[in-house]
């Protein structure tokens, strides 16, 4: 492939990225207004959130099973289509009925851009630039995090009307598509993916083409991954709160600043990805173990910061290491890893109820650090066993 449309096929991938999380803070941004909107009972506020994971895991397994039958890149369009179609579903929505139904539907094209972008990026990149460009797209995603509330906010305060927002989403992701088919037709960039239908999964295969491929351990990590990390974005916030005291600085903050300089900073450090991984949720974890267990507003925050620079880059290091093992069919790898992470947030909310309820909220931030730390012993165990299989050969 031309360095060219390398470099152009990159910028598309990132721009859908930050697409990508842009639709993802949304939800978030407008839960307010929606609710007051709808007048809403606090029993059916969640219902939105719910309609969109169940569209993202029926993505997810709508991707095993598709690998091979057609070419990533086209399927990342149709996703990005989906994304934009849902949210002018969402805009013309008239009652609450028709807005769920639109997360669904937005919903499984996120599951499927979540996948698919990760997926797309390692097949343009080998070796250690791989980890570089997986690392930078994820920070694009980061970024992308931060910023957007703030957009939103600024067009709720200049007086836009709440569903319009939405639609202005669907005009961003529809001008990417737009871009993307003008430049590939423009300068002739060819998709020189291979099919391989032969190679499409099938529910029952599931675990052992997994088994297979070598990612179950990778695998169980991302679910642990799941739990932590969707926890501390959900609870860490209420946490601190509970603490006292009056400090400006939100504790979720902290550990999105922890996440984008880990990912920004792994590529420039001599350490190669497997011992990322096997040490950074082990050292994360004890330290924010540490930081839980002085019951300070400000230790917390620094702990938060350390821990997420010690973890943050995890994600797209098990993708690159995931799709390196499987470089003939990386969308099997990046499915099974975001599957697991799908999960891992599906069990993490419940869980940190529970366990406030029987014992208390530390108890539950305390589950994060302990599933920070065996996330990278399940990494280390996916080391040893890759050792291992390199001894028999």
């Amino acid at each position: 492939m031309k360095k060219t449309d390398r470099a152009l096929i990159t910028v598309f991938l990132l721009l859908c990225m930050v697409f990508l999380s842009a639709v993802f803070a949304v939800q978030g941004s407008l839960l307010t207004a929606m609710i007051d909107a709808y007048r809403l009972e606090p029993a059916r506020q969640g219902l939105a959130n719910t309609m969109a994971f169940a569209g993202g895991v029926l993505a997810l397994v709508c991707a095993f099973l598709m690998q091979g039958r057609q070419r990533k890149r086209t399927l990342l369009k149709i996703a990005v289509t989906i994304c934009a179609a849902g949210l002018v579903l969402m805009w013309i929505a008239p009652g609450y009925g028709l807005y769920t139904a639109a997360w669904f539907l937005t919903g499984f094209g996120l599951g499927l851009m979540d996948t698919l972008l990760s997926a797309c990026m390692a097949d343009l990149y080998t070796g250690r630039q791989a980890v570089t460009m997986m690392c930078i797209l994820h920070t694009a995603y980061g970024l992308s995090s931060v910023f957007s509330p703030m957009g939103y906010a600024g067009l709720l305060g200049a007086g836009t009307p709440w569903k319009l927002v939405y639609l202005i989403i669907a005009a961003a992701g529809l001008l990417i598509l737009l871009g993307a088919f003008a430049v590939k037709k423009g300068l002739g960039i060819a998709d020189h993916e291979s099919l391989a239908p032969g190679s499409a999964g099938s529910i029952a295969r599931v675990v052992p083409a997994l088994k297979e491929g070598r990612l179950l351990w990778l695998v169980a990590a991302i679910f642990f991954h799941g739990i932590f990390l969707s926890g501390l974005n959900t609870w860490i916030n209420r946490y601190a709160d509970s603490l006292g005291g009056s400090i400006a600085v939100p504790a979720q903050s902290c550990v999105f600043l922890g996440l984008m300089l880990s990912r920004l900073a792994m590529p420039f450090l001599p350490l190669k990805p497997e011992k990322y991984v096997a040490a950074g949720g082990l050292l994360g974890g004890i330290v924010l173990c540490i930081g839980l267990l002085i019951p300070s507003g400000w230790v917390l925050r620094i702990a938060l910061i350390v821990s997420s620079l010690l973890f943050g880059a995890l994600i797209p290091c098990v993708l690159t290491i995931g799709c390196g093992r499987q470089p003939q069919n990386t969308l099997l790898a990046t499915t099974g890893i975001m599957l697991a992470l799908y999960l891992g947030q599906a069990v993490s909310a419940p869980a940190i109820a529970a366990l406030e309820a029987a014992v208390g909220l530390r108890a539950g931030m305390l589950l994060c650090a302990l599933c920070m730390a065996l996330c990278s012993l399940c990494c280390a165990a996916d080391a040893a066993g890759e050792r291992r299989v390199a001894g028999k050969t």
